[in-house]
């Protein structure tokens, strides 16, 4: 295995960490997207962790992502509950406009 950079200096290597929700930016990161049903890449993208590091720590914390997917948990409930009133009237908008631009929609039904 080559442990040098591009200039020949040798790497330090990287060293394993505990997991700290309340202590490192990332892992609560992690924890709260996942909580939220969002996808590993997602996660990935914003806490530049691996997507074995994000399965470990969804794990450790109990996090299943399925439990908001399918309505389940207390996050998606609470989602329901605060955003459903905006997001309906952005939905109604979307869809209204979407049957002036494709009419035979409305007559397919």
């Amino acid at each position: 295995m080559n442990n040098k950079n591009g200039n020949g200096k040798r790497l330090k290597p990287l060293t394993p960490r505990r997991v700290d929700y309340f202590r490192y930016d990332e892992d609560y990161e992690c924890a709260f997207l996942g909580a939220f049903g969002f996808s590993t890449r997602f996660i990935m993208s914003k806490t530049k962790l691996s997507a074995n590091q994000i399965t470990y720590r969804l794990q450790k914390a109990e996090i299943r992502r399925m439990d908001f997917r399918d309505g389940s948990s207390e996050f998606a409930q609470m989602m329901l509950l605060n955003v459903r009133q905006k997001a309906d009237v952005k939905l109604h908008r979307m869809l209204a406009e979407l049957s002036t631009t494709h009419p035979n929609w409305a007559d397919a039904a």
